[in-house]
């Protein structure tokens, strides 16, 4: 009922939310609330608990979480935002090579290697990818090749001219090797070719590695962290 492989809608009189599988490699349910207040996360939290299933939050703004917490959800992980404005990165007229729309079709292709750079907890689902797609109006995929193997890869996503860097990462093999900057600096390129203002992205807070790249290269913290919370049978 709630492990589905595409988001399911629920609707009941405490209100109305989305669940599927976390991922392919995890036995936790995604929940994504869309409307309704304590009396819904109490009851999804009393579905955890009597039928040993986990669930986690979708990002929940922490500013908006109190309900959460007083409900019986726990933090889980806290990430933080981090905005770049691209007026001071440089203009250039560099075509970039390594970089192709980001359609449902592309998904196959990337899903592998996505699995082998992100944590089991952290790796997308077909689901997730088909979500990332349908948030943005137009998404780029960015890919990090060394000898001709794809070792990385970025998703750009794009509403009017602001940017969202919705997924970034580098095989574990091949990190600490300048192929992360390298990534991004061809993403930043391309974002001011296209005029954008703006990019935005969010990564865990404890991801120190993560955290140093981007704040090296020209983005700032913000004011805004989101949570994902899980029910009080999280482990």
């Amino acid at each position: 009922m709630f492990l589905t492989n595409e988001k399911k809608k629920h609707n009941s009189w405490q209100g109305t939310f989305y669940t599927r599988k976390w991922n392919d490699d995890t036995s936790i349910a995604y929940f994504e609330k869309s409307y309704g207040g304590k009396p819904l996360l109490k009851k999804i939290n009393q579905i955890a608990v009597q039928n040993n299933l986990i669930f986690n939050s979708s990002m929940v703004d922490e500013n908006n979480s109190e309900i959460w917490r007083t409900s019986g959800w726990e933090m889980i992980h806290r990430l933080n935002v981090l905005s770049h404005n691209l007026k001071n990165v440089e203009s250039s007229d560099e075509k970039i090579l390594n970089v192709e729309r980001f359609t449902n079709k592309k998904i196959s292709e990337i899903i592998n290697l996505d699995h082998k750079i992100f944590e089991s907890y952290w790796q997308n689902s077909v689901a997730a990818f088909n979500e990332t797609i349908s948030s943005c109006t137009h998404n780029y995929l960015f890919i990090q090749k060394e000898d001709n193997k794809a070792i990385g890869y970025g998703i750009l996503g794009v509403t009017r001219s602001y940017g969202f860097l919705q997924r970034f990462g580098i095989n574990q093999e091949f990190q600490q090797r300048g192929f992360g900057k390298k990534l991004l600096d061809e993403i930043l390129k391309f974002s001011k070719q296209k005029k954008l203002i703006n990019i935005r992205l969010n990564t865990q807070e404890q991801n120190k590695h993560a955290q140093s790249l981007y704040l090296n290269n020209g983005f700032k913290t913000t004011n805004t962290n989101y949570l994902i919370l899980g029910t009080s049978n999280t482990k």
